[in-house]
């Protein structure tokens, strides 16, 4: 790097990033595309990712044993996908990423994140399903009826982009 005026210009290092794109993990082949998408916009505006993945809540209460047992399948099983993911995106592109699980009903928890104070996201990144209508849910949800409760752009992407 050169110097201006003698001064270094400063490193943006990615640990210090305040913004993240929030992408919605479903292992969908629109998510992968979703992922691929944002990481790409990531890596050009200097952002962050952040992997949601949401346990729905199942009501097993009447049976606490399995309910847990359950649980604890289902954390297992979302703690495997992110983790796969979050080294693809490491190795691939070399940018800052994180990982949440949340349990409840999907749209909500997804409004609650994106909600949130903290960490900042600037984007909800989706993947757009181009041959089943029922894999558009949260996109229909989130750009219809809950339109009015959302507080930051959405990116749809569609599900082969070419």
């Amino acid at each position: 790097m050169k110097s201006v005026g003698g001064l270094m210009p400063k490193k943006i290092s990615s640990k210090n990033l305040k913004e993240y794109l929030l992408v919605y993990v479903d292992e969908s082949e629109e998510f992968l595309e979703a992922m691929k998408y944002a990481c790409e916009l990531a890596k050009t505006e200097s952002l962050g990712i952040i992997l949601l993945y949401i346990i729905q809540d199942e009501n097993f209460r009447h049976w606490k044993g399995v309910e847990n047992i359950m649980r604890e399948e289902q954390k297992s099983e979302a703690k495997e996908v992110l983790e796969k993911y979050k080294i693809f995106i490491k190795d691939n592109y070399k940018i800052n990423v994180k990982s949440y699980i949340k349990t409840g009903e999907k749209l909500e928890v997804l409004l609650n994140t994106l909600n949130g104070k903290r960490p900042k996201i600037k984007n909800l990144v989706l993947g757009l399903a181009m041959d089943k209508i029922e894999n558009n849910k949260v996109i229909s949800s989130l750009t219809g009826i809950l339109r009015k409760k959302l507080t930051l752009p959405i990116i749809i992407v569609p599900g082969k982009i070419e």
